[in-house]
């Protein structure tokens, strides 16, 4: 529970996408990690469907980042919101690789 009250978080796994709907914050984080785990395959892309999501907190920033260097390869972020895709930007601007691509734009960047 977050707290703004009741939330509910649900990742399902759907052609190789996982669809995120609700709310991702730290008390819904592990459930999302748990699912990038189930579909995780080195060397290749996890794909998030970010429509349904309502709200994304640092904890959720920090899973992009650590499925980023699990996985080798940015995390591609599809139907992103304005508002997500301007914080993730923010987050991203520095000396640090492209942990994310939106809609699968951008270069694939490896470490």
């Amino acid at each position: 529970m977050s707290a703004r009250g009741s939330t509910t978080f649900l990742a399902e796994i759907r052609d190789g996408t996982l669809l995120l709907r609700g709310e991702l914050d730290v008390a819904s984080v592990q459930d999302l990690q748990s699912k990038i785990d189930e579909v995780m395959i080195q060397g290749q892309p996890i794909i998030l469907d970010l429509a349904q999501l309502n709200f994304m907190d640092s904890s959720g920033i920090l899973c992009l980042f650590k499925t980023w260097y699990t996985s080798g390869h940015p995390v591609v972020l599809r139907n992103a919101s304005i508002t997500v895709r301007r914080i993730l930007d923010l987050v991203e601007e520095g000396p640090i690789p492209q942990a994310w691509v939106f809609d699968g734009e951008g270069p694939t960047v490896t470490r």
